[in-house]
């Protein structure tokens, strides 16, 4: 029972690093009206219609941030 125990401290030990390197490479979105302009830009460049953030899928709210993310050089107000 022991060696179980210490082999999951060793793996949540070896894991935690991994988890904050994530963290620093992902920040938390947020969203806000401010970032209106940026989610109408998206949708044009994807060829879809304007819908409301709110009624966005979760899928699609993901697809928006990893996009926001790798243009975030040009919107200077990416939180």
């Amino acid at each position: 029972m022991k060696r179980i125990a210490g082999a999951l401290v060793l793996s949540f030990g070896l894991l935690a690093p991994t988890g904050a390197l994530y963290a620093q490479d992902h920040p938390k979105h947020e969203w806000s009206q401010s970032e209106d302009p940026q989610w109408r830009q998206y949708l044009q460049e994807h060829h879809k219609k304007y819908h409301d953030w709110s009624k966005a899928k979760k899928k699609e709210q993901d697809a928006y941030w990893k996009w926001r993310d790798q243009h975030q050089d040009q919107h200077p107000d990416h939180h």
